[in-house]
């Protein structure tokens, strides 16, 4: 038990070291998330916009080809209006015709309406794109700061994961288990004992309860006001010199 109780404070400075690790990182995940969506979101709408945009200039390019053949159809079929042979043949060009000059209207009123709106258009495409610009840049900037955090870390990172994972496949499973639940509650399970005190609540710890820690070092004993589990200060001293010659 003596040796059970040791790799669990040692777990405890591991994962205390690990825990300062992931602090650095901060919201700095988050936010790179939270910027990609942004971006995504921005560039969405940009490219609406661009499409809009490029659908009027595609009617404002085409439209006079589009004028001059219904012109050219219209002057056709008032021709073929002097060449009939009956009433049907006539009524039906000139119904033809009216379609014409219906279509015809129509395009004037796009063209009309769309010189406005391509106006709005490209003022509009204009902020977006300004604001699709500041918006990468921004995700620039926290990624950039992700990486040179991270890349400092990375070292310290891999070396304390991987001592975590040789001390954990010898904890007993019932302990490891008490030891998730009291992290549960605290970010430091195990503590030392200090001036008589536990040095993660500051609770003083009876003396008959500190005189059986020294002398009986085969029990878990834990904090009676936080539930902590207690070791002596000479066992967290040895852990922090094995730990940190590892390195």
């Amino acid at each position: 038990m003596e040796q059970q109780i040791t790799l669990l404070a040692r777990l405890s400075y591991i994962d205390a070291h690990l825990d300062e690790l992931h602090d650095e990182l901060g919201d700095l995940p988050q936010e790179v998330k939270r910027h990609e969506e942004i971006v995504k979101a921005k560039t969405l709408v940009t490219e609406a916009t661009a499409k809009s945009l490029h659908e009027i200039e595609h009617l404002h390019g085409t439209a006079h080809v589009t004028m001059q053949e219904m012109t050219d159809k219209e002057t056709k079929l008032t021709e073929q209006q002097f060449q009939v042979k009956n009433n049907r043949e006539f009524d039906a060009i000139t119904k033809e015709l009216e379609h014409i000059k219906v279509e015809r209207a129509a395009l004037d009123e796009r063209l009309r309406t769309s010189a406005v709106k391509e106006e709005n258009l490209r003022s509009l495409l204009e902020t977006q794109q300004r604001d699709l610009d500041e918006a990468k840049s921004v995700l620039a900037d926290k990624e950039k700061e992700l990486e040179e955090v991270s890349g400092v870390n990375n070292d310290d990172l891999r070396r304390y994961l991987e001592l975590r994972k040789k001390v954990v496949v010898q904890i007993e499973d019932s302990l490891q288990t008490e030891y998730e639940r009291i992290r549960t509650f605290h970010r430091e399970a195990v503590v030392a004992l200090r001036r008589n005190s536990c040095s993660g609540c500051y609770s003083a710890v009876p003396s008959q309860r500190i005189m059986e820690m020294k002398y009986n070092r085969h029990k878990v004993y834990t904090c009676e006001n936080c539930g902590r589990i207690l070791v002596t200060e000479d066992v967290t001293l040895d852990i922090e010199a094995e730990v940190e010659g590892t390195a």
